[in-house]
């Protein structure tokens, strides 16, 4: 379980970068690649955290996600060590591998005090927001996280 977990973070982890550094070289200037009819590929920079929230707060959220995204890894390491870690951890692994990536840009794009940097989005919906591989690894991870959970919680009591 522990190399899978390892697997996910880092294979999420690369997604991430890779593409936001794709982004970064390929839509410069404004370029926007079309993609469906509300949905295109197109820089921004977001200073806040979810929907360009906070904004205002960036240094001060970003340390608040900081803290979550440590205490997730220690809770992840802690059910892996355990052995009490089920296959859908790997969801929350993948949570934590969006939020180190959007982490990453807040402190590799710091502009002098740290996590001033904006976090990288680049996929357009234009009746929703912009966002980015690792925003797509947070939400789609808790959620899936959150619906599986109870599943197979349920499964195992119902198996006992």
């Amino acid at each position: 379980m522990a190399a899978a977990a390892v697997l996910v973070f880092v294979a999420g982890l690369a997604a991430d970068q890779l593409s936001k550094s794709w982004a970064l070289t390929a839509l410069v200037d404004g370029a926007t690649i079309p993609l469906l009819p509300t949905v295109s590929l197109r820089l921004a920079f977001n200073p806040g955290v979810a929907f360009g929230l906070g904004a205002d707060q960036g240094p001060v959220a970003a340390v608040f996600i900081l803290v979550i995204l440590i205490v997730l890894g220690f809770w992840i390491c802690w059910n892996l060590v355990r052995g009490t870690a089920r296959p859908h951890i790997l969801l929350l692994v993948a949570v934590a591998a969006g939020g180190s990536g959007n982490m990453y840009d807040r402190l590799s794009r710091a502009d002098g005090a740290p996590f001033t940097g904006a976090v990288v989005d680049f996929i357009a919906v234009d009746w929703f927001a912009v966002f980015n591989v690792g925003d797509i690894l947070t939400v789609v991870g808790i959620l899936a996280w959150v619906v599986t959970g109870p599943l197979l919680h349920s499964r195992e009591t119902t198996a006992a």
